[in-house]
């Protein structure tokens, strides 16, 4: 199976069926793993009698070592191998979600989860590196499409399926279920992804030599900017569906959480939004689609200001639609310009992506507990503001970019 002898073609072929689920499943069980806890932070709350606007520390450690994780995973796929990182990474996850079984300590259960981050942080940057290099650029969008369209899934099935079984079995039994489901993908993943044809590894791994290489990747104007969006896209995500369950599960709503959890059957939508997001940059520009996506999720967040059930609930399918095809777009534009290590570009995007959901996740509890939901969602639409205003930046960038090129073709 030689995907190499595609990155030429303009035409589908077969071997991108298998990338798509191999990587797909990849970021299904990372997120699955990592976020079926969200939805029983209320639960956590009155088990573990721990305030409501400190409970999502579980959430802000496991993402905030999750962020750590991916300054250094990148370098280690451009040095080892970006199929080795993803299955290795799989492997030990399983390991450590089978270890949470055996914790009743909130403060272990706490430093357990965020270990569960580090050790998964591999997968992401590995996966969007891997798609470049061995998919057409003309796919690498589509595909990059899908596989975030696989993280989704993960969130969606984890934060349903944790919901569901949580008024049937225990937590440990949940744990167990994802331990397992890790352990499957990783075996999976090993049989059928196929082993990469353009990757050069990369000199030996040196601390200067990764700092070096960050610092280029920072100082590139067309990096950063992005690497900005991030924080903010999964700042806001975040922020929305850390307090959610609590806003309605209290009146008008009055939703058990049980039935709370299952509005995350809205990340479905990706299937649709984040791969037509690629298509759609290809045709008409990444940073135009992105500032049209970050406008309809201000508006699917004013929707969330009403208090009739279906107008919230409309106003959170459309945000969250949006924000997949937001991160498919910024995935794909850091890989697309980054200039060399693609691995520890990505990764550094995916850093600022988790920081700015441990970060605004958190400070966002206590923008709820003393402004409530019309406090906290006049702050997400004022980050998404700023995120209009980057994307902006960029476009006006490239446009320049491109004028000075004529120019200099000219001359």
């Amino acid at each position: 199976m030689n995907i190499s002898n595609t990155r030429g073609d303009t035409s589908p072929r077969k071997p991108y069926i298998t990338v798509i689920f191999a990587l797909a499943l990849s970021g299904l069980s990372e997120l699955a793993s990592l976020f079926f806890i969200q939805p029983l932070l209320p639960i956590l709350s009155k088990h573990y009698q721990v305030p409501i606007d400190h409970v999502s520390i579980i959430l802000s450690v496991e993402t905030a070592l999750l962020a750590i994780g991916l300054l250094f995973t990148g370098s280690l796929s451009d040095r080892f191998g970006r199929k080795k990182l993803i299955v290795a990474s799989l492997f030990s996850g399983s390991v450590l979600t089978c270890l949470c079984g055996f914790v009743s300590s909130w403060g272990i259960l706490v430093a357990v989860m965020g270990l569960l981050g580090l050790t998964l942080s591999g997968i992401a940057a590995a996966a969007t590196a891997y798609i470049s290099e061995e998919v057409a650029p003309a796919f690498a969008g589509v595909v990059t499409g899908y596989f975030v369209f696989g993280n989704s899934m993960g969130g969606m099935s984890g934060r349903v399926f944790a919901s569901q079984m949580i008024t049937h079995t225990s937590l440990h039994n949940i744990f167990y279920g994802f331990s397992g489901l890790l352990f499957c993908i990783s075996i999976l993943v090993f049989l059928i992804l196929p082993e990469s044809k353009n990757f050069k590894p990369a000199a030996k791994l040196k601390l200067t030599r990764m700092i070096n290489g960050a610092s280029d990747h920072f100082r590139n104007k067309m990096i950063l900017p992005m690497y900005g969006v991030g924080f903010i896209i999964f700042g806001v995500f975040t922020s929305l569906y850390n307090y959610l369950t609590f806003y309605v599960s209290h009146a008008p709503f009055n939703l058990s959480h049980a039935h709370a959890g299952l509005i995350s059957i809205c990340f479905a939508l990706s299937v649709i939004t984040a791969p037509q997001a690629g298509r759609l940059s290809n045709k008409y520009g990444a940073t135009k689609v992105l500032t049209g996506l970050f406008s309809i999720m201000i508006i699917g967040m004013l929707l969330s200001l009403t208090h009739t059930l279906p107008t919230l609930l409309l106003g959170v399918v459309i945000f969250t639609g949006c924000f997949f095809g937001c991160h498919s777009i910024g995935l794909r534009w850091v890989n697309k310009h980054a200039t060399h290590d693609r691995g520890q570009a990505a990764s550094l995007y995916l850093f600022c992506y988790y920081l700015g959901g441990s970060t605004l996740g958190y400070c966002n509890g206590y923008v709820y507990t003393f402004m409530g939901w019309a406090g906290m969602a006049s702050f997400v639409i004022v980050l998404l503001l700023i995120g209009i205003s980057v994307a902006t930046y960029l476009r006006h960038h490239i446009n320049q970019q491109d004028v000075e090129e004529v120019v200099a073709v000219k001359s």
